[in-house]
């Protein structure tokens, strides 16, 4: 009889030993969450995202300033308009940047060279939209006969179209990914050596190892990386020899940050941006989700970095005040 009466208290107290535990732990991430400003330093959208919720997750998700671009997939220049609108509407949120081509091949064309250049002017675009460099095929989306979309940065339209940016001091997002780093390294490494009064930004870190994002970022003093995507190993590759050629994520299966990449974090401080990357509108609904994992990112850095990284770097390269 003695056994049946202990064993219900017995069971009660490990039930409360578990939800003390449990409770700390929360606690415990709670504590090391980021919370202090966060700027969004590479979104883009189209007309398959409904533009009025997607601002509304931003400002839901405490971000404080929205650096947002076009993509324009079937014609340069589509959703433009939109977006131009949107900024309007949004002036205390959003900085505007040129749209994203989707139909470059090869190399820059003409009048992708010559409408961009106009539109700065025109529309005073903080920077220069993502160009896809290189872009391999992912399983949830298009797929190319060449199994990814290639612009070679030496040909001469880019030259051209740096050249008359140059007078421009506005930064540059090229995006490639190290899949191919024989090819493409020494073709980007040239590029960002030839122009090096231009600030280039990599998103996702090119995907990168820290030894590559470390090759990268010690080289080129003009080139900054986003830390969008970065999160978790990549598993997005329709072609398994491409994934294999990434960089790991940034936390460990207990969600600690790696101790590689708080190396990196530490040395490059000074042009590491936050961003989501929010660009589908499966990205954009989970945009909350995304914000939530980077402060518990950035809340294991120490404050001045964290701080750096979430929003005064951007704010220092687009030229703006974050408040």
């Amino acid at each position: 009889m003695l056994f049946y009466k202990i064993k219900p208290t017995l069971t009660l107290y490990l039930l409360i030993i578990v939800l003390l535990c449990c409770a700390a732990s929360i606690s415990l991430s709670q504590s090391l969450r980021y919370g202090g400003l966060i700027f969004d330093a590479m979104a883009q959208i189209d007309e398959r995202t409904d533009f009025f919720k997607a601002i509304k997750k931003v400002r839901k998700s405490g971000v404080s300033k929205l650096a947002l671009f076009a993509r324009s997939r079937k014609y340069l220049g589509q959703n433009e308009d939109e977006v131009l609108e949107l900024g309007n509407n949004n002036k205390d949120l959003i900085i505007l940047g040129s749209p994203k081509y989707f139909l470059l091949r090869d190399d820059l064309d003409e009048d992708y060279i010559s409408i961009t250049l106009e539109n700065i002017i025109k529309y005073n675009y903080l920077f220069i939209g993502e160009i896809l460099y290189t872009h391999a095929d992912k399983s949830h989306g298009e797929q190319t006969l060449r199994g990814e979309r290639y612009v070679d940065p030496l040909q001469p339209g880019t030259r051209k179209f740096l050249n008359e940016l140059s007078r421009f001091n506005i930064p540059v997002m090229t995006h490639w990914e190290v899949y191919n780093w024989k090819r493409d390294w020494p073709r980007f490494s040239k590029i960002y050596s030839e122009y090096r009064d231009l600030k280039f930004i990599i998103p996702h870190m090119a995907f990168g190892h820290p030894h590559q994002v470390e090759k990268i970022l010690s080289v080129h003093p003009n080139v900054y990386m986003t830390i969008s995507k970065k999160e978790k190993d990549q598993r997005s590759y329709s072609d398994r020899k491409k994934a294999s050629k990434l960089g790991p994520g940034f936390l460990d299966s207990s969600r600690i940050l790696r101790n590689s990449w708080a190396l990196i974090f530490d040395r490059y401080q000074d042009r590491l941006l936050f961003a989501t990357d929010a660009h589908k509108r499966r990205r954009w609904k989970k945009y909350r989700k995304i914000i939530r994992i980077y402060r518990e990112i950035l809340g294991q850095l120490p404050r001045q970095i964290a701080e750096k990284i979430a929003y005064k770097n951007a704010a220092d390269l687009y030229g703006v005040i974050v408040e």
